[in-house]
């Protein structure tokens, strides 16, 4: 994967986050989750000696938001985990199908102590992983057969979850994430202008995602290593 040539633009939200990336600990709904993460994670430890500073680790809670938060707090209420994971950022990366008072669970994370930053996408991470090929419409975006469909279609074979070989054709050489990142850019312009913010207004914002902040932030990252190594 040639990281050096995407160069995503920064977003004016990463901003609010830490300007460099380090260690990130990702609290995910379902193994596609980890599945697409640990594609980049694998990068990293492949050439540990240029991306020393940088790890990535995912660790699945298996159920909707709810299920992510409540997993999320109690492994950090373990002294162990506490002391090993001190400087890692928390992400808790889910669904916003479920459950139906999805805005609160989404305030209750806001609200934690831990700091947990949100990578979330409305209505389910698929919707991320077709944004990898086309821009996603309200049309379609409630509906999950449909975007299983769609993802059939661009991937010329069946899309099924948690499916790593799915997941690497899915990002390829890293084309396709740029995409979905302007993609995501777009929706967030939309929504900006019509002055919907997610903590309160997720139902009506739908397709949307924030994946895409954390992706810009990795890719940077790697992107500015591979300039110091050519």
């Amino acid at each position: 994967m040639n990281i050096a040539r995407l160069n995503p633009f920064l977003p004016r939200q990463v901003e609010t986050r830490p300007s460099n990336l380090g260690k990130v600990l990702l609290f995910c709904e379902g193994p596609t989750e980890v599945y697409y993460f640990e594609y980049f994670a694998e990068i990293i430890r492949k050439s540990r000696n240029k991306y020393s500073h940088l790890d990535i680790e995912s660790i699945p809670a298996n159920g909707n938001a709810q299920r992510v938060l409540n997993f999320a707090e109690d492994f950090l209420k373990d002294e162990t985990n506490v002391q090993k994971y001190l400087l890692y950022e928390k992400h808790l990366v889910f669904d916003c199908d479920a459950p139906s008072e999805i805005e609160k669970v989404i305030r209750d994370m806001l609200a934690s102590t831990n700091g947990f930053a949100l990578s979330l996408t409305n209505l389910m991470f698929e919707t991320w992983l077709l944004m990898h090929f086309e821009q996603v419409e309200p049309a379609y975006s409630h509906s999950k057969k449909i975007i299983g469909e769609r993802l059939s279609h661009v991937l010329g074979r069946e899309y099924a979850k948690a499916d790593p070989g799915l997941i690497r054709q899915i990002i390829g050489n890293g084309d396709t994430l740029r995409n979905a990142i302007n993609h995501a850019h777009k929706l967030e312009e939309r929504y900006t202008e019509q002055e919907l913010a997610y903590d309160k207004d997720i139902h009506q914002m739908n397709p949307y995602t924030t994946v895409h902040l954390l992706m810009e932030r990795i890719l940077l990252e790697m992107s500015s290593v591979e300039e110091k190594f050519t």
